[in-house]
């Protein structure tokens, strides 16, 4: 179990370790995130889930994408993600879910301390709050963010917990709550279409687009062109190969590389097929940068800077039964717009996400559907280096076989497509660096690259004897669990 905020990842371990299934460990994480790390998820946030069903021998995407809640042009997101976690449990889920909605209610009402996550997440992106008075009485007072530490109660999302827990999650689009969500919508200016509330509906789809070593690698992110870029991105380094044999050097430019070319494939509907990928990555060069992609495509998906984002966030579970949950959740923006919602004490998420250097997230869950056996779960957040964090990390234990203990702190690198840059860790030789330079990239230093923790299963699972280990992230505030027994 990995979480970017700790407490979140305390009470999915109890969850765990209580016989909860990893479906009730995602669920009660999604709904005490919602409490402990508001500028990143909350009930109108959108985003994904990976699950492998050991039992059913399948890997599938929950997705909650953003949806427009009208036709104008003052519409808000639909709150997705309620029912999607509706979903998760009614599929999966051991536990009855109003166990599972308690925990984070509970942290609402009564308070808890600000994590170390939330108040980094609140000091760097969260000066937009002091324009709306009910975020800054909350989040902001006295003209200063709540530090670490101060206990923090929010007691209309508490309310709002409540109200799903003992109502139903359904109260939120066709009963009470959903009558508050559409007049706290007009209240704060934006349009919610009554319809379209009442059917909008999460989405299971097969995950069958990236095939590596007998196995599918399943991508769950907040959006659907951050789902297109990574699975576009992990499978053309696939179809380039040579991961393993390539110098640190070269395996950043094959990265950057495959993140441009997947920049161009993330923008589109087509299919994201073997003969795509192999088209894309044809005219790939080892030594030099080619311009696969325009500067506007590169800056909208990677970025322009290494800087790290709030507004999104990823976590995964995994049980001893083979059931692996991976998802990524978040609101578009820091904070999402800005405004509380306050009926419901969770911001405003806007239609359409901040087009450069927004918050980005990934899960990622890798598992053999022909023996119904999970092999590796990894996340990721961050800001739009998160991808790099997550392909990079996973591949250098995968591929190249690096020890789960050494992975995590290998240098990183992140192509900032809008500025040409390159931009990697301190730690990174300087031969490295000039390897990037010779073949054509800005290169410039920044002070961590996203977070990428790792959970493997040499032998697959299930199986009865488990051989496992995790990679936790030194650069993530978070907290990781591994507590299989013998």
């Amino acid at each position: 179990m990995v979480a970017e905020e700790p407490r979140a990842a305390l009470l999915a371990r109890d969850v765990l370790v209580d016989g909860g299934s990893a479906a009730d460990a995602a669920v009660a994480t999604f709904f005490a995130l919602t409490a402990t790390l508001p500028s990143s998820v909350g009930i109108t946030a959108g985003g994904s889930c990976v699950v492998h069903d050991p039992g059913a021998r399948t890997l599938q995407r929950l997705e909650f994408l953003p949806q427009s809640s009208s036709a104008t042009g003052n519409a808000t997101t639909l709150p997705l993600a309620p029912r999607a976690m509706f979903a998760l449990h009614a599929r999966h889920g051991r536990k009855p879910l109003s166990e599972l909605i308690i925990l984070g209610e509970r942290i609402a009402r009564f308070g808890a301390p600000v994590s170390r996550a939330f108040a980094g997440e609140l000091a760097r992106d969260g000066r937009a709050l002091t324009a709306d008075p009910a975020a800054a009485a909350i989040y902001w007072p006295d003209g200063r963010p709540v530090a670490q530490g101060t206990e923090l109660a929010q007691v209309e999302l508490a309310s709002a917990l409540a109200r799903l827990r003992s109502e139903g999650v359904g109260t939120l689009y066709i009963g009470g709550l959903a009558r508050t969500f559409i007049e706290s919508a007009a209240d704060a200016g934006y349009s919610v279409d009554p319809e379209r509330l009442r059917t909008a509906l999460p989405t299971w789809r097969p995950v069958a687009d990236v095939e590596h070593d007998n196995h599918f690698w399943g991508i769950a992110a907040p959006t659907r062109g951050d789902i297109r870029l990574a699975e576009a991105s992990l499978g053309m380094i696939f179809k380039e190969g040579g991961w393993d044999t390539r110098n640190a050097g070269a395996r950043a430019h094959l990265l950057a590389e495959a993140e441009s070319r997947a920049s161009v494939l993330a923008m589109t509907d087509a299919p994201i097929t073997p003969s795509a990928l192999e088209a894309a990555i044809a005219s790939y060069d080892p030594s030099r940068q080619s311009s696969a992609a325009t500067a506007p495509q590169l800056a909208a998906t990677l970025g322009a800077d290494a800087d790290r984002r709030a507004g999104a966030t990823s976590f995964f579970a995994v049980d001893p039964t083979g059931l692996a949950v991976g998802c990524a959740v978040g609101f578009g923006a820091p904070f999402g717009t800005g405004k509380l919602m306050e009926a419901l004490g969770s911001f405003i998420a806007p239609p359409n996400g901040e087009v450069v250097n927004g918050p980005g997230a990934f899960s990622l869950v890798v598992g053999n559907v022909n023996t119904g056996q999970f092999q590796m779960a990894a996340s990721g957040a961050g800001g739009r280096r998160a991808l790099s964090a997550v392909i990079a990390t996973t591949l250098d234990h995968w591929v190249r076989q690096v020890p789960l203990d050494e992975v995590a702190v290998i240098p990183r690198s992140h192509f900032a497509g809008g500025t040409n840059t390159v931009f990697v860790e301190p730690e990174t030789p300087s031969g490295e660096r000039g390897d990037l330079e010779r073949r054509g990239y800005k290169v410039a230093s920044a002070e961590q690259i996203g977070t990428g923790s790792v959970f493997r299963c040499l032998e697959g699972l299930p199986r009865r004897e488990i051989q496992c280990g995790v990679a936790k992230d030194p650069r993530s505030t978070g907290l990781m669990f591994f507590e299989f027994g013998g």
